[in-house]
C-alpha cells in the first residue's frame, strides 16, 4: 500500500476532499509508513474515520444532515484498487467494550491452534450429530440443543468427557424413551413439584401404588407393569411365540400358560387397570389432579399424564425422573453416542498434548498483557485466566483485573472496576483490547491501514507517550501504514517528531467554501523561531510576536520595565498606544531577543497601533480558514484592541482607566455593562471578547496550542462584530 488515494463528496459533513498519500519513497522524500493529519475541532477528523469505520464494516456512506444530497466515496491503494474491509483497521477515540475479532487468535501460537483444530473437528461433528439425534428423541423444542438441560440435570463440566464416559455405561433401558421431555419438565411443571403440597401427595400416590404392586399375584416391585410390558415387546422382537413356545405366569399361587404376546399383553393390561383402578388409589390421584389444575401449562401436563399414567408413579422423586428419562433417550441414541467416544478416544492424546503445551508456553496474547502491565500507568494490573479452556473448549478469551490502591489489592469484576477508573485510565483499558486485534494481524501479517482517531484524548502523559512508543514500534512494521487524525495539535507534533514522520507527511487541515484539503504543516517545530527570523520581512511575524516578546520582557526585565510596559500599551488600549511607532517596538525587541542586535524594521515612524490594524484588516478581508497561529493571534489583539476603545470612548472616565493595573478588558467590560444594562447586543459582543481573546493573546512557548484549535472563522466574526460597535 505505497499510495492512498481519497476522494470523497458529502460523507457526514465533508462536502469535498480530494487528497492523496503516498508512503513510497520519492527524490526528495524517504519512504514512511505514517502520515499525521491535525485539524481544528469541527473540521473532518470524526467524519473522515467514520467514512473510514464504513469500508471496514461494509456499510454506504451518507450526509445524515442532508441525505438528499449525492454522496461520492472513493478510497483506492495503488494501483487504484479499493481498499478492502479486513485491510483496513479503524481504531476510535474510546469504546468501553470493545473486542476485536483477532483477539482469541492470539492465545496459541498458530502451530498449536492448528494441531488443535485439526484434532477436534471430527470431535464437533460427531457430537453434533449425537445431539440432533438427543433433540429428535426427546422431543426437545426449537433450533437449540438440548446440551444445557442435560448439564443441569447430570452438573458435569466438560461434556467430552460426560458423553465418551456415557457409551461404556449405557443399561439398554428404552422404557421412557418415547415420552416428550418438555411436556413432563418445564418451568411450571417443576416448580409445582418442588412445592410442598404437591411433593407430598405424590409420595402418598406412590406409596400406595407400590402397596398395590407389591400385592399383586402377577406383579411385584421388581417386575412392574412396565417391565412385563418390556418383556413381552422382547420375547415378540426375537421371535419368542413364533418358534411355538410358550411361557409360563405364576398368577396368584396358579400356572398359565401362555403362547401369544396378546395373551402376555391382555394379562398385563388387566392387573394394571385393577390397580390403577383402586378407588383409594385413584383419591390419591384426585388430590394430584387437583393441583394440576392451576395454570395452562400444568393442565397440558394433566392431559399427557391422562395419556401416561405410568409416570405418575416416578415423579415422587422427580430429580431422578429426569435422569431416567434421559437416559432411556442415551440408549436410543446409543449408535451415535459410540461415534462422538471413538472420535474422542483417537483425538485424546493430541488435545492432553496440546493442552500441556498451552499450558507451559508463553503466548502472544499473554505477551501483549505483560506489555500493557509495565508500560502503562493505572491502578489495575491484567492477569490472563482462561488461557488453556480457549484452546480446549473454545470458550472466550477472559482476564482477571488486580486492582491496587496504597493499601494493598484485590480481584475486581471489569463491571466494578469500570465505575471506580477515571476516564483517562478506561481509555487505558480500551488500549488493551485495540493492541489485542494490531497484534493478531501482525501475527498473521495482514496488511494493514490503521485509522487513528485521537487515540490519547484525556491520558495523563505518561500513558500518551506509552501508545506513542508503541505506535512508534509498529510503524516499523513494513505490512503496516498508519493515518493519524488529531484536534489536539500537542498530540500532532509529539506523534510527529516520535516516528520521524517525514515534513510532507505532516498535514493540516484546510477548509476553503467547504471544499477541505491537506496541506503540509507550516511549522514542523518551534514557531517563534521562525517568527523571530521574519520579523524584518514579515509584518505578521513582528505583530504576532508582539504577546510572546512582552512575556519575555516580563521574565527579563520585569513589570516596571520600559519594555513590558510600552509592548503592554501595545495589547491594551493605554494614554500613550498610538503615539508608540514601529522604531519603539523594534528598541524594545533588541532589548529582549539578545539574537536580535541588528534588527532594522522597515517604516520606524510608523504607528505601532495602525501597523496591527492593518495586518488585521488584511486577514479579515480574506477570511481564510487556516489553521496558522500567528493569523489567531493578530485577530485576537485587533479585537480586543478595538474592544476597549470602544468601551473607554463609552465610559468617558480617563482617571478610571488610569487606575486599572490588572484585568483591563475585564474591568472595562464590567464598568460598561453597570453604566449600560440595556446595551444586551454590545454587552453580549464584548463577553465574548472577555472568553475568546485572553488566554490566545498571553501566549508562551508551552501554551500555544489552544490558539491552534480555535477556528479561525469564529475570531472574523468577532472581529467583525466590535469594529461595528466603534
Amino acid at each position: 500500500m505505497d499510495v492512498l488515494d481519497i476522494q470523497l463528496e458529502n460523507c457526514y459533513g465533508i462536502q469535498k476532499l480530494e487528497a492523496t498519500l503516498t508512503f513510497k519513497k520519492s527524490a526528495k522524500v524517504p519512504a514512511g509508513s505514517a502520515f499525521s493529519v491535525y485539524a481544528p475541532n469541527g473540521f473532518m477528523k470524526t467524519s473522515l474515520a467514520r467514512t473510514f469505520l464504513d469500508v471496514q464494516e461494509g456499510r454506504d456512506s451518507q450526509d445524515l444532515i442532508f441525505p438528499t444530497r449525492k454522496t461520492s466515496r472513493s478510497i483506492t491503494s495503488d494501483p487504484a484498487t479499493p481498499i478492502t474491509p479486513e485491510s483496513l483497521f479503524v481504531i476510535k477515540p474510546y469504546v468501553e467494550r470493545y473486542a476485536g475479532a483477532g483477539t482469541s487468535t492470539l492465545l496459541v501460537n498458530p502451530k498449536l491452534r492448528h494441531e488443535y483444530e485439526e484434532a477436534v473437528q471430527n470431535i464437533d461433528s460427531t457430537q453434533e450429530d449425537f445431539l440432533k439425534t438427543l433433540k429428535d428423541i426427546s422431543g426437545w423444542p426449537g433450533r437449540t440443543s438440548p446440551i444445557s438441560e442435560v448439564k443441569d440435570v447430570f452438573q458435569f463440566k466438560n461434556p467430552y468427557d460426560f458423553f465418551a464416559g456415557l457409551a461404556d455405561n449405557l443399561d439398554g433401558d428404552t422404557r421412557f424413551s418415547d415420552l416428550k421431555y418438555t411436556e413432563i419438565f418445564n418451568d411450571k411443571t417443576v416448580a409445582a413439584f418442588k412445592s410442598g403440597a404437591l411433593h407430598e401427595q405424590l409420595q402418598e400416590y406412590m406409596s400406595k401404588y407400590q402397596e398395590l404392586v407389591d400385592k399383586s399375584p402377577l406383579l411385584s416391585k421388581k417386575f412392574n407393569h412396565t417391565g412385563a410390558a418390556d418383556v413381552s415387546k422382547s420375547l415378540q422382537g426375537n421371535g419368542f411365540f413364533d418358534a411355538k413356545h410358550t411361557l409360563n405366569i405364576l398368577s396368584g399361587g396358579e400356572r398359565l400358560e401362555v403362547a401369544s404376546a396378546k395373551e402376555l399383553d391382555e394379562l398385563v393390561v388387566a392387573e394394571k387397570q385393577r390397580i390403577l383402578g383402586d378407588k383409594e388409589l385413584s383419591a390419591k390421584f384426585e388430590a394430584v389432579d387437583k393441583q394440576l389444575q392451576k395454570n395452562l401449562e400444568l393442565k397440558r401436563f394433566r392431559e399427557y399424564l391422562t395419556e401416561h399414567p405410568e409416570i405418575l408413579a416416578e415423579l415422587a422423586n422427580f430429580h431422578e425422573f429426569r435422569k431416567k428419562l434421559w437416559n432411556s433417550y442415551f440408549n436410543v441414541a446409543k449408535p451415535a453416542l459410540i461415534l462422538f467416544a471413538a472420535a474422542y478416544a483417537s483425538a485424546k492424546d493430541v488435545i492432553a498434548e496440546t493442552a500441556h503445551q498451552a499450558e507451559v508456553e508463553k503466548t502472544k496474547w499473554a505477551a501483549v498483557v505483560a506489555q500493557f502491565n509495565e508500560r502503562f500507568y493505572v491502578p489495575f494490573k491484567l492477569v490472563v485466566q482462561n488461557q488453556q479452556d480457549v484452546i480446549l473448549k473454545g470458550e472466550s478469551p477472559k482476564v482477571t483485573f488486580e486492582f491496587r490502591d496504597e493499601q494493598g489489592e484485590c480481584g475486581v469484576e471489569e463491571e466494578k472496576l469500570l465505575q471506580v477508573l477515571s476516564q483517562g485510565e478506561k481509555r487505558a483499558l480500551y488500549i488493551l483490547n485495540v493492541l489485542f486485534e494490531i497484534h493478531a494481524r501482525r501475527e498473521s501479517n495482514q496488511e494493514t491501514l490503521l485509522i487513528i482517531d485521537d487515540i490519547a484524548d484525556s491520558f495523563d502523559y505518561k500513558n500518551k507517550y506509552a501508545i506513542i512508543e508503541y505506535f512508534n514500534e509498529i510503524a516499523k512494521i513494513p505490512f503496516f501504514r498508519l493515518l493519524f487524525l488529531t484536534h489536539n495539535f500537542d498530540f500532532h507534533r509529539t506523534i510527529s517528531s516520535r516516528l520521524q514522520i517525514a515534513r510532507s507527511r505532516r498535514l493540516f487541515a484546510k477548509k476553503n467554501q467547504g471544499v477541505l484539503a491537506f496541506v503540509e504543516e507550516k511549522y514542523q517545530k518551534n514557531p517563534f523561531t521562525t517568527w523571530k527570523n521574519g520579523l524584518a520581512q514579515n509584518p505578521v511575524f513582528l505583530v504576532a510576536s508582539i504577546p510572546f516578546v512582552r512575556n519575555l520582557a516580563e521574565y527579563c526585565h520585569g513589570v516596571t520595565s520600559p519594555h513590558y510596559l510600552m509592548l503592554t500599551s501595545l495589547l491594551h488600549v493605554k494614554a500613550n498606544s498610538t503615539t508608540l511607532t514601529i522604531g519603539d517596538l523594534e528598541a524594545s525587541f533588541k532589548a529582549t531577543l539578545l539574537d536580535q542586535a541588528n534588527l532594522s524594521l522597515p517604516n520606524p515612524t510608523k504607528s505601532a497601533m495602525q501597523l496591527i490594524y492593518d495586518e488585521t484588516d488584511a486577514l479579515a478581508v480574506k477570511a481564510d480558514d487556516n489553521v496558522e497561529l500567528e493569523s489567531k493571534v493578530i485577530l485576537s489583539i485587533g479585537i480586543r484592541l478595538r474592544a476597549e476603545e470602544f468601551m473607554i470612548s463609552k465610559i468617558n472616565d480617563p482617571e478610571f482607566v488610569k487606575d486599572i493595573s490588572s484585568n483591563q478588558t475585564f474591568e472595562l467590560y464590567s464598568k460598561f455593562s453597570l453604566m449600560f444594562p440595556d446595551a444586551s447586543d454590545q454587552i453580549m459582543v464584548l463577553s465574548q471578547v472577555n472568553l475568546m481573546t485572553p488566554e490566545n493573546i498571553h501566549l508562551n512557548s508551552f501554551m500555544y496550542e489552544p490558539i491552534l484549535d480555535m477556528s479561525a472563522l469564529h475570531l472574523y466574526d468577532l472581529y467583525g462584530k466590535v469594529k461595528a460597535l466603534v
